[in-house]
């Protein structure tokens, strides 16, 4: 009898599946994190409006971004900066947590509708553990990046403490550090983004962020992967975007408000198409998971081939 081996599903397949059969999914994505962004320009501008608008200098801040002239706006700059002093940090400490604040906040709400629709049928998560996962998330980005801040800030004073600036010692000291917060903190996030796709209704957020861990140390290959194979598709969509808008720079001369206008056309599909995948990214995550994720599931790894117990033959 020949053996039988059945062939196990394309995670990534399935994710672009699930995700283009239920378009509610990527609306949702796209509603919250562009309310987000839009959120988070009008906060920015608003307090960057408060903070610089008594500064006589400011008023000629318009004056040198016409001129187009880099010198001249970075002195403009560097005086605003210094000229604020105390404001600026205790302002950007507060808009930064305010606005991670309000990430978990949109995040967290789209994520429980998010994830009930891409588990149909599984239990999920409890909605508090799902904002308690998002508001780590949005503490984790906010204390990284103020912690590279300061480091920077930190080995900038080294490099500038004698006589001379030592780029060369500012360079050896700052790329190591952003590589390693960076890297630290995008770990740190993928797994807590995990944890939200992959826990069960009786785990705290702590449970589902071990779990995460120990789902992905069982497949780490094919979670590597799969996330490598949507890196691809998402910097094809990048490249095609940024071919676009560079192909058609001339028109930034000729007609800048229509070349303006295609930018934002462009940008915003290709922001649109980077949300699709990043949820189908997620689903075939899921799909890949499927087994360890809820308790007799369906296994999406291969079958051994059916051998018989033992020959029989025909006298």
């Amino acid at each position: 009898m020949a053996a039988v081996m059945t062939k196990p599903p394309n995670p990534i397949a399935q994710g672009l599946r699930a995700v283009w059969r239920d378009p509610l999914i990527v609306m949702l994505e796209i509603l919250w994190r562009w309310s987000f962004g839009l959120v988070a320009c009008l906060l920015l501008f608003a307090v960057g409006a408060m903070l610089v608008g008594p500064l006589p200098i400011a008023k000629r801040l318009p004056e040198a971004l016409g001129s187009h002239d880099l010198q001249l706006i970075g002195v403009i700059f560097a005086s605003m900066v210094f000229r604020l002093g105390s404001k600026l940090i205790v302002a950007a400490a507060a808009v930064s947590i305010t606005i991670a604040l309000v990430w978990a906040i949109l995040s967290g709400l789209a994520r429980s509708i998010v994830v009930k629709r891409l588990r149909v049928g599984l239990t999920l998560l409890r909605f508090r553990s799902i904002m308690a996962l998002q508001f780590l998330r949005g503490f984790l980005a906010w204390f990284c990046g103020m912690f590279l801040l300061a480091t920077i800030a930190v080995e900038i004073g080294i490099a500038t403490h004698g006589p001379k600036p030592d780029l060369l010692l500012f360079y050896l000291m700052a790329m190591p550090s952003i590589v390693l917060i960076t890297c630290s903190w995008l770990v740190a996030n993928w797994y807590l983004t995990l944890a939200a796709i992959f826990g069960r209704q009786e785990q705290s957020f702590w449970g589902a962020f071990r779990q995460a861990r120990q789902t992905v140390r069982l497949q780490r290959s094919d979670f590597a992967g799969t996330g490598f194979v949507f890196l691809l598709f998402r910097a094809t969509a990048l490249m095609v975007a940024v071919a676009i808008c560079g192909l058609t720079s001339g028109m930034s001369g000729s007609a800048p408000q229509t070349y303006f206008t295609l930018v934002m056309i462009v940008s915003l599909a290709y922001f649109a198409i980077s949300d699709f995948l990043y949820m189908s990214r997620m689903a075939a995550y899921l799909a890949l998971a499927t087994a360890h994720v809820e308790p007799g599931g369906p296994k999406l790894v291969a079958s051994a081939p059916s051998l018989p117990a033992e020959n029989s033959s025909t006298p």
